[in-house]
């Protein structure tokens, strides 16, 4: 395969495509060859880690290969390419996809390839386009239909991999714990941003969570690496993440640079923080929780009572003040994209550590933790 790989969608040629797919299209025709393409961004904020292209392509052999795929690239704005490799974000996707992404029950973009196009960790991944399917908005509430059927298949996911071996190979998947020396000194530089752009945004009641929640992050995320069960978490399951397929409304999700091993309950908590308005959690919330659960069960999790899954939910909406502060570094002094992001986004963490009641625990974190 050839080593010289494109940096972004404009350096893309045929005989790259053709090196890096052929050897993937739906035939068993060697001499299938893609004779054409065409490229083009995706959005001019797609991703603030990734620039995306989507590549339409023209097969020798019609039919016999995808009409188009998604070029993700690391992202050439330099301060977030930094983050992005602080985060080990290239890294993780490109893991998940190598590892797990054949058999996952969320049923993530195929897989065509990918490379370290710079031979320090900036990978590039080549993904099945979805454009076919059915998207929403993080700056938009989540329908209750949706909701459900994508807490089953976080469930699905979770359930398949409990506690599995694979999750401990280190060439496959970072750990939640690796987490913790990657948050502080992002919650050190973002929090001040965070709060002074966005500090009217912050209900009055949650200000006072963020400092003991920034602090005790890193004893938060060893906490469940050392003493909970583990399996395969997305790391970032939004709505936004999260793509419904037209005809069978069965979700799918994409965005895999947050992948790791650790509690099913933060991602549970976290698509609540960033998928369902708050007054919608406060009504459904408890359902979910149990819907979850239960088929957690159903998938062969055994040991794991309702109530332990409700405490892992609430010790891990202690971490939402870690994130949000982290992300005044990607936010803040921003435009009106970054503050209405933010805007629509505070209230639903409100909300979670309301349905969680996170006031019972936050400010006596290291007693939690030690019990």
């Amino acid at each position: 395969m050839t080593e010289n790989h494109p940096k972004s969608g404009a350096d893309i040629t045929l005989a790259w495509l053709n090196a890096m797919l052929t050897s993937q299209a739906q035939s068993t025709n060697d001499a299938l060859q893609v004779t054409g393409y065409r490229c083009e961004s995706v959005g001019e904020t797609a991703g603030f880690l990734g620039d995306i292209f989507r590549v339409y392509l023209d097969w020798s052999v019609p039919g016999q290969g995808p009409e188009s795929i998604i070029a993700k690239f690391p992202t050439l704005r330099t301060a977030n390419l930094e983050t992005g490799k602080g985060l080990l974000a290239y890294e993780r996707e490109m893991k998940f996809y190598e590892a797990f992404s054949q058999d996952c029950p969320l049923n993530p973009p195929r897989f065509y390839g990918g490379a370290d196009i710079t031979g320090a960790g900036d990978y590039l991944i080549l993904i099945e386009d979805l454009m076919g399917a059915r998207f929403v908005s993080q700056i938009e509430g989540l329908p209750a239909s949706d909701a459900v059927s994508s807490v089953r298949g976080l469930a699905a996911m979770h359930a398949q991999y409990w506690n599995h071996p694979q999750l401990d190979e280190a060439n496959q998947l970072y750990q939640f714990s690796d987490w913790a020396p990657i948050y502080e000194p992002s919650i050190a530089s973002g929090w001040p941003l965070f709060e002074g752009d966005f500090r009217e945004l912050i209900p009055e009641a949650m200000y006072p969570m963020f400092e003991p929640g920034n602090r005790m992050t890193g004893p938060i995320f060893h906490y469940f690496s050392r003493y909970r069960p583990k399996t395969l978490l997305h790391g970032d399951a939004r709505m936004e993440n999260i793509c419904f397929d037209p005809v069978t409304g069965q979700p799918r999700m994409y965005d895999w640079q947050l992948a790791a091993a650790g509690p099913g309950a933060y991602d549970l908590m976290y698509f609540f923080a960033n998928s369902i308005e708050p007054v919608e959690l406060a009504k459904v919330g408890d359902g979910l929780i149990a819907e979850y659960h239960a088929r957690l069960v159903e998938g062969g999790v055994s040991n794991y009572s309702l109530e332990d899954l409700k405490q892992d939910l609430q010790l891990s909406a202690c971490l939402l003040f870690g994130f949000a502060s982290m992300v005044g570094n990607f936010l803040a002094n921003g435009g009106e994209a970054e503050r209405a992001i933010v805007s629509a986004t505070v209230p639903r963490y409100w909300g979670v550590c309301e349905l969680l009641n996170v006031a019972e625990i936050i400010h006596d974190l290291p007693a939690r933790l030690a019990s």
